[in-house]
């Protein structure tokens, strides 16, 4: 359908015919809005329509693992299930605008009790002790937060991990959807959004800021309830046209075992090792009153790489600085090694001001927060924009995608 719209506009028509509308989501519902601005009542013929089947055309990739999850000031561990999933077309973008996932586990696999609380988990909907993870978690406003504009886009599978960013809050109701992290774990404590900034991932324009840009998918979502051995399968329902966000759905029920294509991608993932990765203690930080500072990790034994984010809290701190950095800032540093080790966190990564200038990575007294995430497989190299290919690696040597991940270390900027 993307091809036809293109060829179309590259070549002048001047009429689009209106069905075309309907059977496109709404993020090209606008641009093409504009073509049918210049149609009369009659003139030239309709050209031929072509469309194709996002769920033929692209392809999904589910792999599970253990996480390790610190919590309670990092004396605490619980474990849980992690996932990471890509839904790529050939050209590595995503495959889909609008989705419906889910996930099946073993039977003997129950979303009951938190790992991190102890006690029966909160905000699972109809998952409540069943064996799946559907709409009736993943749309729970304690995981996904308030909307950034007038609706909250609902949650599906994407290039690179599940996100509430479904199409159904696009420009027909004003608003962009943009890539927005959970609270994680799911099921836990709600403690962070995790998003990947500079200097790992690009540093994006004031303008992108302003629409809610907050950074880049770290790709996995953690769950605090129990992993069991055995098969996890991942399915992603795609309407077969787009009529309203309240009616889109092919299969399945919320109970049900969905069917495979047409309509639905479908994947499996076998989690074989109980044994997850080794706790991740929390992060120092030493500040070098210049913006930046020093980060102090000691990345567990058995992870091959770790991705250390930094919050500076918007609207926080003295001085002019402030002023662009009304909303948080996020900031990614990765590294490849294991052990105790010092990251440098440059001084001046902070949103750039109207006229270009750089600002302090963290104003003056401004509140931040330091989290990391230790994985066994490569989680950064599978990222956006740095991988566009249709099949990124997502699991590690022993076929799993294990995550550790440390408590919260928060602090003032001097």
């Amino acid at each position: 359908m993307l091809d036809f719209i293109s060829s179309a506009l590259r070549r002048n028509l001047r009429c689009v015919p209106p069905r075309l509308l309907r059977s496109v989501g709404p993020l090209y519902a606008l641009a093409i809005a504009a073509v049918l601005a210049a149609c009369g009542n009659g003139g030239a013929s309709e050209p031929p329509v072509t469309s194709f089947d996002p769920a033929a055309t692209s392809k999904l990739q589910f792999a599970i693992g253990v996480a390790t999850i610190a919590f309670n000031g990092g004396a605490s561990v619980a474990y849980g299930l992690n996932e990471v999933e890509t839904l790529r077309q050939k050209d590595g973008l995503s495959g889909t605008e609008y989705n419906i996932p889910m996930i099946i586990g073993p039977s003997s696999f129950s979303v009951l009790i938190s790992t991190e609380t102890g006690n029966e988990v909160q905000y699972a909907g109809s998952d409540l002790g069943t064996n799946h993870i559907t709409w009736g978690t993943l749309n729970q406003s304690q995981w996904i937060g308030p909307p950034r504009g007038p609706k909250q886009s609902t949650t599906g599978a994407f290039g690179y991990g599940l996100c509430p960013c479904n199409s159904d809050s696009g420009p027909g109701n004003g608003f962009t959807p943009l890539f927005q992290a959970y609270y994680l774990p799911i099921y836990g404590s709600t403690e962070a959004r995790w998003y990947g900034g500079p200097p790992a991932f690009p540093a994006e324009g004031p303008s992108l800021t302003a629409l809610g840009w907050e950074g880049y998918s770290l790709g996995f979502t953690d769950f605090a309830v129990a992993p069991v051995l055995g098969k996890y399968s991942f399915y992603a329902a795609v309407p077969p046209s787009y009529d309203t966000p309240q009616n889109p759905t092919p299969s399945p029920g919320p109970n049900g075992t969905p069917t495979p294509p047409p309509g639905i991608l479908a994947a499996g993932a076998q989690l074989t090792k109980l044994s997850g990765l080794p706790k991740f203690s929390t992060p120092g930080f030493k500040p070098d009153r210049k913006g930046g500072g020093t980060i102090n990790v000691d990345v567990p034994t058995g992870a091959s790489e770790a991705m250390v984010v930094v919050r500076a809290v918007g609207g926080s701190g003295i001085g002019l600085c402030v002023q662009s950095h009304e909303s948080d800032t996020f900031y990614t540093v990765v590294t490849h090694k294991s052990g105790a080790q010092g990251l440098f966190l440059a001084d001046d990564l902070g949103p750039l001001t109207q006229s270009g200038k750089k600002t302090r990575t963290i104003c003056p007294k401004g509140s931040y927060q330091i989290y990391a995430a230790g994985v066994d497989y490569p989680a950064y190299e599978a990222s956006y924009p740095n991988n566009l290919s249709q099949f990124p690696s997502i699991t590690g040597p022993n076929g799993q995608a294990d995550v550790t991940t440390s408590d919260l270390l928060s602090g003032s900027y001097p």
